[in-house]
């Protein structure tokens, strides 16, 4: 009986299955879900006109990719070399780009166009990375190559919003005036590249990605070759330093809007120090910070004096001439003092001769010794660079620097903290940055070398640490 219903269980079985064929038709076989992630990005698989066609003046080009692709910012990305005066107008559809050209295009020369990162798969994101179609309308394709880097000539870091812009050499005032033959890129770490270049010489230069990618201020990131390249001869990395040469500008709005705040401001002035509640740094001057323009009143001093009130000698009181609401006062300060400053009423006006409501006193003690920490530096190489200083920076500003002219630095006073260190060729010997200038002498700017070292400072410990320099 039992074997009965187990033929007749297979039977009803084999039926069921016949059924669900015989409804379904063909089955389709269905991957496993999951396994690995597509990581190949897009790839060209045809293009009319092909890819490096010599002898051609296309007015359009279609490029098809081997799966259905996205875009990103493309006609803003398309860099398209030598410049067009019409950008050429592009648009994608599928797994198609389409490229039209409006412009008339020179004979015997060779045109890439570079789409940056523009172009990606749809289903993974995965990037066509620096994805170029070339095609020339002369009897060859040309091959020359110049490349190099840039960094920040007075920090040493890297600004990858900056392009770097080749110019016949002809024309001396071309970057002034005209938009660049030929530009491209920086990447993450300052680097740039330039293909299918013909053999002739160019001048260099790096300026800010802007509308008119020329120099026409010199506020602007700017850097300069002094001498001309020649495309087929380059073989080596070119090292160029970006400067400003001029500070930038106080925008008229914020001029305006700190008149107005005058304007409607009390009558009386008011301030803030950077006195860490009643204590004070020995290695800084003190800060006072007021809401609006400020000038002193030579009539009536600032002084410093200990806390009989006795006069102190050596005090200098200055308006900061980076930040014009700021009175900064430098003294020797002792460590482990007590002080007093005393603000005379009118000894601080405005430009509406608002004084202080009225005379003031700040009484605050220096910090001891032992708030602070030493650090001991072995130096090895330093002899390969001339007139070197060792920088101390925290959040890209200049805490402290020091003359490197021996193989033993000590520094007997440093506040507690991280100190990123850098190298300044100091040429003029003045202790700090200089930039340079374009316009004129072509003068090239002081530079500051990233050492990638952190120098930690614990306060009351002597810090070592061993630093060996090389070009």
């Amino acid at each position: 009986m039992i074997r009965i219903k187990l033929i007749q269980g297979i039977v009803l079985s084999c039926l069921a299955a016949f059924a669900l064929i015989q409804i379904g038709g063909c089955a389709n076989i269905v991957p496993p879900s999951g396994g690995p992630r597509d990581s190949i990005p897009p790839y060209a698989v045809y293009a009319k006109p092909k890819d490096s066609t010599i002898n051609i003046a296309p007015k359009e080009i279609l490029i098809s990719f081997n799966e259905y692709i996205t875009t990103n910012a493309l006609q803003e990305q398309l860099i398209v070399s030598p410049s067009m005066k019409n950008n050429p107008l592009v648009d994608q559809r599928l797994n198609m780009v389409r490229i039209r050209l409006s412009d008339s295009l020179n004979t015997n020369t060779t045109y890439s166009l570079q789409f940056g990162n523009s172009l990606r798969d749809v289903n993974e994101g995965n990037i066509a990375k620096n994805f170029t179609y070339v095609f020339s309308t002369g009897e060859h394709i040309d091959t020359g190559r110049i490349y190099g880097k840039v960094s920040i000539a007075e920090t040493g870091l890297v600004d990858s919003s900056l392009i770097a812009v080749l110019h016949p050499v002809e024309n001396d005032s071309a970057i002034f005036k005209d938009k660049p033959t030929y530009y491209t890129r920086l990447n993450g770490q300052g680097v740039f590249e330039f293909k299918f270049l013909p053999a002739t010489d160019f001048n260099i230069y790096i300026v800010p990605n802007d509308y008119t990618k020329r120099y026409d201020d010199s506020t602007k990131l700017f850097a300069f070759l002094n001498s001309t390249v020649n495309a087929s001869q380059s073989k080596d990395s070119i090292q160029l330093y970006a400067f400003e040469a001029a500070p930038k500008k106080e925008k008229k709005s914020a001029a305006i809007a700190a008149a107005k705040n005058a304007k409607r401001q009390s009558p009386v002035l008011k301030y803030t120090s950077n006195l860490e509640g009643k204590e004070k740094d020995i290695l800084s001057s003190l800060i006072l910070n007021f809401e609006t323009v400020i000038r002193l009143n030579d009539s009536f001093k600032i002084q410093i004096t200990d806390t009989n009130f006795v006069k102190q000698d050596g005090i200098e009181v200055a308006v900061n001439t980076q930040n014009n609401h700021q009175v900064a006062v430098s003294f020797p300060w002792e460590a482990n003092t007590d002080y007093t400053l005393l603000l005379p009423q009118k000894s601080i006006q405005d430009t509406l001769a608002n004084s202080l409501v009225k005379s003031d006193t700040i009484r605050f003690k220096t910090k001891p010794t032992s708030s602070y920490g030493t650090a001991l530096l072995r130096i090895n190489g330093f002899q390969q660079f001339e007139h070197p200083v060792l920088l101390l920076t925290q959040d890209q500003k200049v805490k402290f620097s020091y003359p490197i002219t021996e193989h033993i630095l000590r520094i007997p006073l440093l506040p507690p903290g991280d100190y990123q260190l850098k190298l300044l060729t100091d040429h003029n010997q003045n202790g700090r940055w200089d930039t340079g200038k374009f316009i004129g002498n072509k003068l090239q700017p002081e530079l500051v070398r990233n050492l990638k070292l952190i120098l930690n400072i614990r306060s009351n410990w002597d810090n070592e640490m061993n630093l060996i320099l090389k070009p």
